[in-house]
């Protein structure tokens, strides 16, 4: 019976997110006169009428939109129970999914996987690239092991192993004026065009609010997604590329000049990984091994 009930709920839940029978049939892959079916005997389990026949709709009832909200909770921890079992399946094939910026996979990345493979030899790589919001989402829905974030996290279930601290470059052609300065600042900018990244993101408003503390207006020339992009443009003479320390390190350029930016804003680099798991030593290996690819990019914690 209670295989019955768990596919009865399963059909239950389709039919109410579908909307209606026709739909529902659709994305699980029974006929409509199936779900009927499958509605009608869950009906009688539990001896509640969860649906108003009229002119060939089904309509839900009160208590039909309650049970959904249990009955939906209920898969969401049982997805959580599977993804757990795929987890603990995977570590003891060696499998390791990890999770990255984009920008990362053409400079530190490879070289920090290297590391961790040196040291855990049996592990089989799955990389996945994304934003940071995105790779935090996976963490928390352990669709992978590892992930490089940054601060601060928003999402429950994740905890994480700090890889460094890193302030902001400015980041102009080799042969700029602009590269002969030890620093720059907001002022030295004032007039210069920007190559900026991450718009809507919470550190790109915080350069924003420092320009405009200092009444500048920033001039944006090129926005992009990624740090080695906002690096080619600086290269081409677009503008200044503002990008953390730590990130811009690792482009191979030998074409740009890198000078500290210093308006007091500083990024926390992380290795996430899903609470609950047995993934903390390699989060810690693995933290280790992106410093070690960028030693010196950055203040290690």
């Amino acid at each position: 019976m209670a295989t019955s009930l768990m596919r009865g709920l399963e059909v239950f839940c389709a039919l109410i997110e579908a909307g209606s029978a026709t739909r529902a049939s659709r994305q699980i892959g029974l006929s409509q006169p199936a779900v009927s079916q499958q509605i009608a005997r869950l009906e009688s389990e539990l001896s509640l009428t969860l649906f108003i026949r009229e002119n060939g709709r089904m309509r839900p009832t009160e208590t039909a939109l309650m049970l959904y909200e249990e009955a939906s909770h209920a898969f969401d921890g049982l997805d959580r129970v599977i993804n757990l079992a795929k987890d603990i399946r995977g570590l003891e094939r060696g499998l390791l999914r990890v999770a990255a910026p984009y920008s990362s996979a053409a400079t530190y990345l490879p070289r920090a996987l290297r590391k961790l493979t040196s040291a855990h030899p049996r592990l089989r790589l799955i990389v996945h690239l994304g934003n940071y919001e995105r790779i935090v989402g996976l963490v928390a829905a352990r669709e992978v092991d590892l992930g490089i974030a940054k601060a601060p996290l928003l999402v429950p279930g994740v905890e994480s192993v700090d890889i460094c601290v890193s302030g902001l470059v400015a980041v102009t052609p080799a042969d700029s004026p602009l590269a002969r300065k030890k620093s720059l600042s907001t002022k030295d900018l004032a007039h210069e065009p920007l190559v900026m990244i991450g718009r809507g993101r919470p550190w790109r408003n915080e350069i924003d609010v420092a320009f405009r503390r200092e009444g500048i207006a920033p001039r944006v020339s090129v926005e992009t997604q990624s740090v080695e992009s906002a690096c080619g443009f600086a290269a081409e003479g677009f503008g200044t590329a503002i990008v953390p320390r730590w990130l811009a390190d690792a482009v191979p350029r030998n074409d740009i000049a890198i000078t500290p930016f210093k308006i007091g804003i500083e990024h926390r680099f992380l290795v996430v990984y899903p609470s609950r798991t047995k993934r903390a030593e390699l989060a810690h290996d693995f933290a280790d091994a992106c410093r070690n690819a960028l030693s010196g990019s950055g203040d290690a914690v």
